[in-house]
């Protein structure tokens, strides 16, 4: 059945002849030339053969090519489908076919305004686009389309308009007002390129072949078929009453509206040498189309009709079957249609169809009469009919100007102002932004300060643009969205630039962008940029290393500056003349590599003494258990807690062996009291092996690289005398800047170790010698007895000092309590809590009530007693949470040992410095409670100082 009617249909095509004369050409326009010569349906053309051109473009949601099917009386162009194509789709391109028979050649324009083309463009388009991307985008595909356009009207005689609707489209009056302007501008260009085309004169001094007519066809209708052809009754002047069809009616209606709006929008005028296109005066340029004009495809027809006409077998209709062996159905002699009953083009044409609506006006032009469109309005236009290879030759030449772009810097200008002309949406949005960017820009200007910060530049700018938003709109905002951060960072860089460098307290530099006194830099930068220091209106009080002295600090921006260079003004008028203590500092002359070896020798020495010298019963016991577990060994240093009778030492020590600390950190877990098992002081980690640095860029800290030292020391230790110096009633006389009654230290008693040489209750030789009397004996048991029931001590006198910004002193005695002393001088507090709890880094100054200031632990006061038990000092300070590293003023964890009966100071660094930057200070008056001296500060040992 399928083979039968493939022949039939082949049969059928063959007797009408479109089978073999289907002229088609889907191809880019510039390769349709190639192919055109060949490919007509009776030959190569005659090349003195006047041909007429017909263009046909415009918007359409059926294929525009099926129409011209109707006209050509074949099948040549095809209705494209809706399916995805792997290639790439030209947004516009021609499609060509020549009919021999009529010497008509059809240019069919594609473009985005067919539906087919539209939607393969947007299943290609990529996702995302910006709104300026996106408008560029379909402003490139606007402009091919009107390129092709011009084109078409240069080389055609007739055009034909295709809309979906019985209206005009005023969009039109845009695009043909853009191409007449640039027609005109191009003119001269036009004519030299035709000069060599051998064409007439009129021809090259027009740049055109004819100024050609514009035909209106409108593919569908409001009304009925039936109402369209009903007839009525109308006035005229020859004859006061004709009858005349709605069709025609609306067409007459539908040529007036056209025609005015074209007048009045000067479109078309008196000169139509001049216009882009013309009217017929006295013959109808605008047709409705019929539905029936439309050629359908034959296989899309034929299956239409087998799927109507196709009546399936009955099962229950068995008269004429057998009722052994059924036999397949037999079709009716309805399915018999084939190409027989296939409707040709000339059996559904009409007197007043699409064709004959077209050949009017083409047969002036293959006639040689031309249109005479302009007689009595400006005279009568120019006309020239080419045979088919002048007119490709003619046409090859225009289509390489219009469509490509030229290198002439003057008819590429010709070409953007047309571009411009018909992108209405970039106009209104560029006279949009235009009128709100002064306005933002004044938003950004006004009220700006002499100099501000990126900070506030970024802040002022985010306000500009919230109001350039408001306002600005269209594919044009992008761009002056960008121009106004541009005149808002040149204003800014214009001399109001503040310089971006921050204080380690964090303030900014008060001075406009500048450089340092010693920053290299090249003569034309220094010339305009000038130097000098960072500096800002931040100065607060701050007292010397010792406390004797206050002086005004400015805000520091380097480290030396903060916690070196101020106190080392103020020691040369106060405290140059005390004994410090010597921190190991890096030595410029001697490398690295020399001075570890020898500290690393010298701690050697140290912990060799310790474990030769004299141990008590504990100290033993306690070094042995530490070497059992493979740890360090422990020096003479004695806990108060231990002596005051509280956790065994064993379960203590053992713990500290499994929590991986170091062996000279067992005497400060001895020091911790209660709560020890629960806070365990961390192990300085080292990051690091080695370092391309000679010295230490920040401070001594946890995370400090193995080996490198400090250039200068962040801290400060001095003896101020002997212990007498300090009057417990009277507190500390010589300091200035403390609060009232908060200038005592508080009383720290020192329980003395048993068994050692201080220990009061040890048995004499001379004691257990002798007897004495009854009465003596019960004297000496009953004294015995008494001083067994108390703990012998020494007392020694302690106190954190914490410095506020407005330059109040006070000292803690606790994490949350101040000294306060009594009217007589009498202190309550005692040391304990100052020995075993961690204190905080920060807090609050008494000065205020809301809003306190913060005071920072700056000193550290210390009345060692004048007995062999000596104090040591082990500072470790946490500025910050985890993973703040822990600072630490020397290298090692030995601490260091105060000499006795004297008056000791330990200053604090102002500000905490790591190789990573500083560690901020709180800005909001609140406290960290991760900020902390940790406990393990005030420490006991027997071992005297190096230096006693």
């Amino acid at each position: 059945m399928y083979v039968r009617i493939d022949r039939k249909i082949k049969a059928g095509f063959a007797r009408k002849k479109e089978f073999d004369t289907c002229l088609k050409m889907a191809v880019d326009f510039k390769k349709c030339w190639f192919r055109l010569s060949f490919l007509s349906n009776t030959g190569t053309p005659e090349s003195n053969e006047k041909i007429c051109v017909v263009g046909v473009f415009g918007k359409s949601q059926r294929a525009k090519g099926l129409m011209l099917n109707g006209i050509t009386t074949t099948n040549s162009f095809q209705n494209p489908d809706f399916g995805p194509q792997k290639t790439e789709v030209d947004s516009c391109n021609i499609e060509c076919f020549y009919d021999a028979d009529s010497r008509v050649l059809y240019l069919h324009l594609l473009s985005i305004h067919d539906t087919v083309i539209l939607s393969r463009i947007c299943q290609q388009m990529q996702q995302n686009l910006s709104h300026a991307d996106c408008h560029a985008f379909w402003k490139d595909h606007a402009t091919s389309h009107a390129r092709a356009l011009l084109f078409m009207f240069t080389v055609c005689h007739l055009m034909v308009v295709v809309h979906p609707k019985n209206t005009f489209d005023t969009s039109y009056i845009q695009l043909f007002r853009a191409l007449q302007n640039l027609r005109e501008k191009l003119i001269p260009s036009i004519s030299s390129l035709l000069k060599e085309a051998s064409v007439g004169k009129e021809c090259q001094t027009y740049g055109r072949l004819c100024t050609p007519r514009l035909l209106f066809v409108c593919q569908q209708t409001d009304m009925t078929e039936e109402e369209l052809n009903s007839t009525a009754s109308v006035s005229n002047a020859k004859s006061k009453y004709k009858r005349w069809s709605a069709r025609k009616l609306l067409q007459h209606s539908l040529e007036d509206q056209i025609y005015r709006i074209l007048r009045k929008s000067r479109i078309l005028t008196n000169n139509l040498s001049h216009c882009l296109f013309t009217v017929p005066g006295n013959q109808a340029y605008v047709y409705f189309l019929d539905q029936q004009c439309l050629a359908t495809d034959p296989v899309a027809l034929m299956i239409s009709e087998l799927n109507k006409n196709f009546q399936p077998f009955k099962r229950g209709d068995t008269k004429s079957q057998p009722t052994t062996c059924p036999s397949p159905p037999v079709p009716s002699e309805q399915f018999q249609i084939f190409t027989d009953t296939v409707p040709s083009v000339e059996d559904t044409k009409q007197p007043d169809d699409l064709r004959s609506f077209l050949w009017e006006h083409v047969q002036l032009v293959l006639d040689g009469k031309g249109f005479d469109d302009g007689i009595g309005r400006g005279g009568v236009p120019h006309f020239e009919a080419l045979g088919f290879s002048k007119w490709k030759s003619v046409s090859d030449r225009l289509y390489e100007f219009f469509m490509t772009d030229l290198s002439e810097p003057k008819i590429a200008s010709h070409f953007n102002a047309m571009t411009s002309a018909l992108d209405l949406d970039m106009r209104f949005s560029e006279a949009r932004c235009n009128k709100v960017l002064p306005i933002a820009t004044r938003t950004y200007q006004d009220g700006a300060p002499s100099h501000y910060t990126s900070t506030v530049h970024a802040s002022r700018l985010t306000q500009a643009m919230k109001v350039f938003s408001q306002h600005a709109r269209g594919p044009a905002f992008e761009k002056y969205a960008n121009q106004l951060q541009a005149e808002c960072q040149l204003f800014w860089q214009g001399g109001r630039q503040l310089c971006e460098v921050v204080s380690l307290t964090g303030h900014h530099c008060i001075h406009k962008a500048h450089l340092l006194l010693d920053s290299p830099t090249d003569p034309e930068t220094e010339a305009v940029i000038p130097r000098m220091p960072h500096t800002n209106n931040n100065r607060t009080p701050c007292a010397c290393n010792c406390g004797r002295t206050i002086g005004q600090r400015d805000d520091p921006f380097t480290l030396k500056l903060a916690n070196y260079d101020f106190f080392q003004e103020l020691e040369d008028r106060c405290c140059s003349k005390h004994k410090h203590h010597t921190f190991r500092l890096y030595e410029p002359k001697r490398r690295d590599s020399k001075v570890l070896p020898a500290l690393a020798g010298q701690d050697q020495a140290k912990g060799a003494g310790k474990e030769s010298g004299k141990e008590d019963g504990l100290g033993k016991m306690a070094t042995e258990k530490l070497k059992s577990d493979n740890t360090a060994s422990i020096p003479n240093t004695f806990s108060p807690a231990l002596s005051l009778g509280q956790s065994g030492a064993s379960d203590l020590l053992s713990h500290d062996a499994h929590s991986g600390l170091p062996g000279n950190s067992a005497a400060s877990l001895l020091s911790m009291g209660d709560g020890v098992h629960d806070t365990i002081r961390e192990k300085p980690v080292y990051y690091r092996e080695s370092s391309t640095a000679d010295y230490l860029q920040g401070m001594m800290c946890s995370t400090s690289p193995h080996g490198l030292l400090p250039l200068f020391s962040s801290w400060s230790l001095l003896c101020l005398g002997k212990a007498s110096l300090y009057n417990p009633s009277k507190g500390l006389e010589q300091q200035p800047g403390f609060l009232r009654d908060c200038n005592f230290l508080v009383p720290w008693d020192i329980p003395i170790p048993k068994g050692s040489a201080l220990d009061p209750s040890w048995p004499v030789l001379s004691d257990s010698a002798g007897a004495s009397s009854r009465k003596g004996g019960k004297h000496r048991d009953k004294r015995g007895a008494k001083d067994s029931n108390t703990d012998p001590s020494i007392r020694a006198y302690i106190g954190n000092e914490y410095e506020c910004p407005r330059g109040h002193r006070f000292i803690c005695s606790g994490p949350d309590k101040i000294v306060k002393a009594t009217g007589s001088g009498i202190v309550k507090d005692t040391g304990t809590k100052l020995v075993t709890s961690d204190m905080p880094l920060y807090f609050p100054c008494p000065c205020r009530t809301t809003k306190p200031p913060l005071g920072q632990l700056m000193r550290a006061f210390i009345v060692t007693p004048d007995v062999p038990l000596y104090i040591k000092l082990n500072p470790r300070l946490r500025p910050d949470q985890h993973p703040c590293p822990i600072f630490h003023p020397e290298v090692s964890e030995d601490g260091i040992i105060l000499t006795g009966n004297s008056f000791w100071v330990l200053r604090f660094p102002y500000v905490y410095v790591d190789e990573n930057g500083p560690v901020r200070t709180p800005t909001d008056n609140q406290p960290l409670p991760s900020a902390k001296l940790l406990r393990g500060m005030y420490l006991t040992t027997l071992e005297k100082p190096p230096d006693s």
